[in-house]
């Protein structure tokens, strides 16, 4: 009960930061920053995610990544930034310290081909005393003519949040070795799977 507890308390403090993040580019904003502020893509059902049926999970294989595919809003549109629900599995309830290990996040385009790559070490991303955080991750700024994918490797030391009803087809696994994707879907314990989507989200103008 009390682990419950304190994940509920981690997912309303995540949404808080999450909707915030996104709230940022309109409040207080005058009609000609409102226009200009960036663009929030989101393949998810798009709920608060301090609402949605959720779990974490992490496909715990080397090579293998959790995919998100988007849709820009305008040919020559440019990604700017990607936010990322996940969590290493440390709080504030632990005595040790949290275990290091490295993330990483690509991003391909709509024929997979590689357009930018990012590694580093998950403590200033993923660590919370919360047990979980939303990791924004800036990205040089790529001009996308068509759709799109963000792509990342927890490994074993992330685990992503992954919204369990109202699958809109956009997630995926990434294959690295053989470059193809499957299906975004957690296993169940009668050994059928159930679709998911994972809460990654991209930012841009």
């Amino acid at each position: 009960m009390k682990k419950m507890i304190l994940l509920i308390a981690a997912l309303c403090f995540a949404a808080l930061c999450f909707n915030g993040w996104a709230a940022q580019t309109t409040a207080n904003a005058t009609a000609s920053e409102a226009a200009a502020a960036p663009d929030v893509l989101i393949s998810d059902s798009g709920k608060n995610i301090s609402l949605m049926n959720a779990t974490f999970y992490s496909p715990y294989v080397f090579g293998i990544a959790q995919a998100v595919k988007f849709t820009p809003p305008k040919a020559g549109w440019k990604l700017e930034r990607v936010a990322i629900v996940g969590t290493d599995g440390w709080n504030s309830t632990q005595t040790e310290a949290p275990l290091q290990g490295i993330f990483s996040v690509e991003i391909r385009d709509a024929d997979l081909q590689l357009l930018y790559q990012y590694a580093d070490t998950q403590l200033d991303y993923f660590t919370s005393p919360n047990g979980l955080r939303t990791a924004l991750i800036d990205i040089p700024a790529l001009a996308m003519n068509g759709d799109f994918y963000v792509l990342f490797y927890g490994r074993d030391i992330v685990r992503t949040l992954a919204e369990i009803d109202n699958s809109t087809g956009k997630s995926f696994y990434y294959i690295r070795d053989s470059g193809q994707l499957g299906p975004g879907a957690i296993p169940l314990k009668d050994n059928s799977t159930l679709p998911v989507n994972w809460i990654i989200r991209a930012e841009g103008k």
